[in-house]
């Protein structure tokens, strides 16, 4: 059974002052928009003089285009890095390679394909700086976004919609990708996901497992961009999620019987 983590591991006060904050892009294919997306966040951050790392996790296959064009921006930024792997590992995998790497004290995943805003970066970083556990980017407080699959609006709203009923999760939307971590929780959970249902598995477990959890969500922006090739499939990574959220569930339900039984 998965034991809370110790409050120690929550951010000092003075780590707070002057965050030094990673950004982890799982990159597969993203040759379309990789550059916009790199180059934004890091225009943006050296604006607002954040101390950063920019962190792409590449799984590089021949014929994509998108090592040669992160090498390329790594000549021309300093804060930006790459972990190249062959082959097809997965985003989860990425995602677990990106946190073992990043020397941040927040930790932000960021998807490849500029579909996220730099200003709304920002905003979730400031609150994980202020204090709070987690920050949640949340996609949908004002309505599906323009250009969004109607079926995969559906789907997510209810899967987000069970989620906040199972956990009570104080956001409408865990499943998304761009939220802001305190890093040293990130670095003692035990992630084990290997697709997009990392990032359903990571918050819960920030939410099941930090005492006295402080999480915001706020709203973002989302932008859909045209892709020669979608990467997430509901039919294939559907099932990966359910697995992932009712395992939780059980495991929740079941320390807390323990915990009642003990007392």
């Amino acid at each position: 059974m998965p034991s809370r983590l110790n409050s120690f591991t929550l951010l000092s006060s003075a780590a707070m002052e002057n965050p030094f904050v990673s950004i982890i892009i799982p990159a597969y294919r993203e040759e379309e928009h990789i550059a916009n997306t790199i180059t934004e966040i890091i225009v943006r951050l050296r604006q607002k003089r954040f101390n950063f790392e920019v962190l792409v996790v590449l799984d590089s296959i021949p014929g994509d285009r998108t090592g040669p064009i992160i090498h390329e921006l790594c000549e021309k930024f300093a804060e930006l890095r790459m972990i190249e792997r062959f082959g097809k590992r997965g985003v989860g995998d990425a995602v677990r390679t990106g946190i073992r790497a990043a020397k941040g004290s927040i930790f932000v995943p960021v998807m490849g394909d500029h579909s996220e805003s730099s200003n709304d970066l920002v905003k979730l970083v400031g609150a994980v700086a202020q204090g709070y556990d987690m920050a949640i980017g949340d996609r949908f407080k004002h309505g599906k976004p323009c250009g969004y699959p109607f079926l995969k609006y559906i789907a997510n709203r209810c899967c987000n919609f069970l989620i906040k009923l199972m956990f009570s999760v104080p956001s409408s939307d865990t499943t998304n990708a761009f939220k802001a971590y305190n890093a040293p929780v990130l670095k003692q959970l035990d992630i084990s996901s290997k697709g997009f249902e990392v990032f359903v598995e990571i918050p819960l477990k920030v939410f099941l497992r930090v005492p006295n959890v402080n999480i915001a969500s706020i709203s973002v922006q989302h932008f859909v961009r045209k892709k020669s090739e979608a990467k997430l499939s509901l039919l294939k990574e559907g099932p990966h999620y359910i697995r992932v959220i009712s395992s939780l569930f059980v495991h929740d339900r079941t320390k807390r019987t323990y915990l009642d039984l003990s007392n």
